[in-house]
């Protein structure tokens, strides 16, 4: 009895997955593509930051800090009534600025 619900209760599952498309699953809002893109921009900016106290390799710090200034103008181009983004964005700035003061004092 059991093996029999259990089994039926399977075949239900894949039938009602089947019928919805899998294309609904992967709609994307603007903000959710936003933080997916600077999640991973994050962690290679971490790394970075690693990299730079241990060879004082500044360039590619304000590299992938430029890239993530990029996709924020970006999101607020696009989503200019986002405060907290453009706030953000503010701030990413002057990091950039200081970054670069950094590289740049060293040439």
């Amino acid at each position: 009895m059991t093996r029999t619900l259990l089994g039926s209760a399977l075949v239900s599952a894949l039938i009602l997955f089947g019928i919805v498309p899998p294309a609904l699953a992967w709609k994307e809002t603007d903000q959710q593509a936003y933080y997916n893109k600077m999640s991973l921009l994050k962690v290679m900016l971490e790394g970075a930051r690693i990299r730079a106290v241990e060879t004082n390799d500044l360039q590619t710090l304000c590299l992938i800090m430029s890239i993530g200034n990029d996709v924020t103008v970006r999101y607020v181009e696009l989503n200019p009534n986002d405060v907290e983004i453009s706030n953000r964005l503010d701030g990413m700035r002057n990091d950039m600025t200081a970054c670069l003061a950094l590289l740049y004092s060293k040439e």
